[in-house]
């Protein structure tokens, strides 16, 4: 067994041991045992990391940390439970590690990436949560004082905010701003929580991805605040992206479409969306919204040192496979059905793709 602070690595076959479903009734205090609020601070998270540094990796006792922290055990006890509560610490199980890289390494090869992270999903009621924490976790991995970091506004982050690591000084640039959609709730508390880190530097994007005329589009991409956003997304260290098929169910952006701009971008050959950007199977640029759209463009995304696919369900295999033709991904988070779903494809190309089937 492995013990991870302030970070959780999410991978193929590894059974989360993360207890969140009492978080809303989690008592939380501060170094002097005082309560606090119920949603840990960006201080406060990097206050747990470190208590779980001290105790996970050094090996020092409760009784010392609280000696050095003005703390009795009991308290310490209570905040290195809170850090496992709240993701600031994951505990993961190994065992099958081995076949968990194997199958990645399988996917990776056959995408052509640097490496693909596979989550499974036991509770497909929480599986948004779970794909956004594995690409949190991956940023807090990555992430270096300096960099500059790009992250898309979807659901799936959105979704595991609360799970928003402590990060070393750092710029974090909004790539595209939160959809309005009937089948979810707007916000964007990912950017609200970092950018209530003092170490980190928040570029937002103040202005929904996509609007109903080009004319509109075109005036908001002439504002400072949008269009400095915008131009600071040209030199990125890592960026992270949903990628989406272009077919109902299956993207955001199609749920913000008229039934004619859907078919438009057929017609145009679009069968995958990232951030608004439309590419068709050869991995080719589909401009079809492009004048409607404010937000990172797949050039910006071309250039970036680094770009994370998050995308989920067997489904859009074929929107993967044109992410990655179109030479935007170099890493890839995808849950165990995906991964299946690309593998069977590769094994057999004249297969009717999952997609197909669910449309």
């Amino acid at each position: 067994m492995s013990i991870r602070a302030h970070m959780c690595n999410t991978v193929s076959r590894t059974n989360q041991m993360c207890n969140t479903s009492h978080m809303s009734e989690h008592t939380v205090v501060d170094a002097e045992g005082r309560p606090m609020s119920t949603v840990p601070t960006a201080r406060h998270r990097r206050f747990l990391a470190q208590l779980a540094r001290d105790h996970y990796l050094e090996g020092r006792s409760k009784v010392e940390i609280g000696k050095s922290n003005g703390l009795s055990r009991f308290q310490v006890a209570r905040l290195l439970q809170e850090a496992v509560d709240t993701g600031v610490v994951t505990i993961t199980i190994e065992a099958d590690a081995g076949e968990a890289d194997g199958l990645a390494e399988q996917v990776a090869a056959v995408l052509g990436l640097d490496s693909v992270v596979i989550v499974d999903i036991p509770d497909e009621t929480q599986a948004s949560q779970q794909m956004g924490r594995a690409a949190l976790s991956l940023v807090g991995r990555h992430a270096h004082a300096g960099m500059r970091i790009g992250l898309s506004w979807s659901r799936t982050l959105d979704s595991a905010a609360a799970f928003t690591p402590a990060l070393p000084r750092c710029t974090i640039v909004q790539l595209a701003g939160a959809l309005r959609l009937e089948s979810h709730r707007p916000s964007s508390e990912i950017f609200t929580r970092l950018g209530q880190d003092p170490a980190v530097s928040m570029v937002r994007l103040p202005a929904p991805l996509l609007v109903t005329e080009a004319g509109t589009a075109a005036d908001l991409r002439a504002l400072p605040e949008i269009s400095g956003t915008l131009a600071a997304a040209d030199d990125l260290d890592l960026a992270v992206v949903s990628v989406a098929s272009w077919a109902e169910g299956l993207s955001s952006v199609w749920e913000k479409c008229s039934p004619a701009q859907r078919q438009a971008g057929i017609d145009d050959g679009a069968i995958a969306e990232v951030s608004g950007r439309l590419f068709a199977a050869d991995g080719s640029d589909v401009t079809t919204i492009d004048d409607r759209v404010i937000a990172v463009t797949l050039d910006q995304l071309r250039r970036a040192s680094t770009t994370v696919g998050v995308a989920r369900r067997a489904e859009r295999a074929r929107a993967v496979r044109a992410a990655c033709a179109a030479g935007i991904l170099d890493i890839a988070i995808i849950d165990r059905s995906l991964a299946d779903e690309i593998l069977t494809e590769a094994a057999d190309p004249g297969a009717a793709p999952a997609e197909e089937e669910f449309r």
